[in-house]
């Protein structure tokens, strides 16, 4: 999994979520997060996600009016 980690892969997911990206940025993140991703890829940690977040906004929406 690490190998999925590259520069061109970084740039597009900071594209995609509008964040800019100095020059060279992209392959600095790809080296320092490339031995993080590849120890849980090693460990097959499983990190359940939220599948539905408008749950969250929600409830989170009633708590605020209370």
């Amino acid at each position: 999994m690490s190998e999925d980690v590259t520069a061109e892969r970084v740039a597009t997911m900071a594209e995609a979520a509008r964040v800019p990206l100095a020059p060279g940025s992209a392959a600095r993140i790809a080296r320092a997060t490339g031995p993080t991703i590849a120890r849980f890829a090693a460990e097959q940690v499983d990190i359940a996600l939220e599948t539905e977040p408008s749950t969250f906004v929600a409830v989170q929406r009633q708590e605020i009016g209370r």
